[in-house]
């Protein structure tokens, strides 16, 4: 019987970094894809919109849309203070009714005062990404073929 001699390479090392390579390229086309789509999902307030004569430009929330991505996640977000309420609704409109049950008024900057009941959710993240899981699957698959 003839000696046969076994030899094995470790290659764990390259395997592990190519894959984290993978991964954050992967992340990073996530986040831009779900960052496009909530941009294209966000409202811009127009003086119709929000009822103030001469309010404007438009665009806060729209322009401070971005996406980050760390420990294994990709995240897309703002960091606007009433993105929240943009998002969620506010009043008797709010997601899950978790708003205030009665009106209010408030002043605009031209003094004018408005009563409201609040405003319905505009889900621009939310749609963002449940309305492009296939899109985002697509996105995985093609990077952990391709590399």
């Amino acid at each position: 019987m003839p000696d046969i001699n076994i030899t094995f390479e470790d290659n764990s090392g390259e395997v592990l970094r190519e894959l984290e390579r993978i991964t954050a390229k992967t992340l990073e086309e996530l986040g831009l894809t779900a960052e496009a789509y909530a941009k294209l999902n966000a409202p811009v307030g127009t003086p119709e919109s929000t009822g103030v004569e001469g309010y404007g430009p438009g665009g806060t929330l729209r322009n401070s849309i971005a996406h980050a991505s760390r420990d294994g996640v990709a995240y897309v977000g703002t960091n606007t203070y009433y993105a929240p309420y943009v998002e969620l609704g506010t009043g008797i409109h709010a997601d899950e009714g978790k708003g205030r049950k009665t009106p209010w008024v408030w002043i605009d900057k031209n003094g004018k005062p408005h009563k409201t009941y609040g405003m319905k959710p505009r889900h621009f993240l939310k749609k963002a990404v449940q309305d492009h899981q296939k899109e985002y699957k697509a996105i995985i698959e093609k990077n952990l073929k391709n590399g």
